[in-house]
């Protein structure tokens, strides 16, 4: 683990490890603890794959003097201490809304249900958000799920879309250009600006895919309010 100062008044910390859910829950751990302790002079906390950035208001504290503040948290004790949800997220792997699934199973010499069930068969855990604003990098996937971005990105992924890229998974929050293999479509919304928290989920947290039909997709679809349900670990 190391620390630096990011800026005047920011603080980045980082940790040089393998990325898997030990190192997630951490950072999790981590990031739930700065901001209880010191909530007086923060202004935002971002947490990456492996890294932690810790923005602070720096007409209350000199930047010094939170660096030594974040540097004495023990991060140890705190890493089984915080709960953790599993999402329980519907998809529809109808070819309707799969534009990538029958290339990238022959890619792989796997068949369709081959692919949709290798993928709805891991939890996932949300690594970072980013990208637009809802963004989960969920991973890791399967080995045999491994691939590499699109040569040529897609102009229009639908919202809601699941795609495939490294050996990761992500849903895409909204309308958006796109480098991922789309292999589904959830219905629901994953950022809502109407809602206090706009993504209900947050790293930390986790995903579990289920799958739907084509015609509960659309029901699902046309009831905006639904929110997946979930699990407390």
């Amino acid at each position: 683990m190391k620390y630096f100062i990011y800026s005047s008044n920011s603080i980045l910390i980082t940790y040089n490890s393998d990325i898997n859910s030990d190192l997630i829950q951490v950072l999790s751990s981590l990031k739930s603890k700065i901001e209880i302790d010191y909530k007086e002079y923060l202004i935002d906390t971002v947490q990456s794959i492996n890294s932690l950035l810790v923005v602070f208001d720096s007409n209350k504290i000199s930047v010094d003097d939170f660096y030594i503040k974040v540097k004495s948290i023990k991060t140890g004790k705190t890493k089984n201490k915080l709960k953790s949800k599993i999402w329980e997220v519907p998809v529809c792997y109808d070819p309707s809304y799969a534009s990538d699934l029958e290339e990238f199973s022959k890619s792989k010499n796997l068949s369709k249900q081959d692919v949709i069930k290798i993928h709805k068969s891991k939890v996932y855990d949300i690594m970072s958000m980013g990208f637009l604003p809802g963004f989960m990098y969920l991973g890791n996937t399967d080995n045999r799920l491994y691939c590499e971005r699109k040569p040529r990105p897609s102009l229009n992924i639908k919202k809601g879309s699941i795609g495939l890229a490294l050996n990761q998974t992500c849903i895409y929050p909204q309308d958006s250009p796109g480098g991922w293999h789309i292999i589904g479509s959830s219905p629901i919304n994953f950022f809502d600006l109407n809602y206090k928290s706009p993504c209900f989920a947050k790293p930390g947290d986790k995903i579990k895919f289920f799958e739907i039909s084509k015609s509960r997709y659309e029901s699902i679809k046309n009831n905006k309010s639904i929110k997946p349900n979930f699990q407390t670990i």
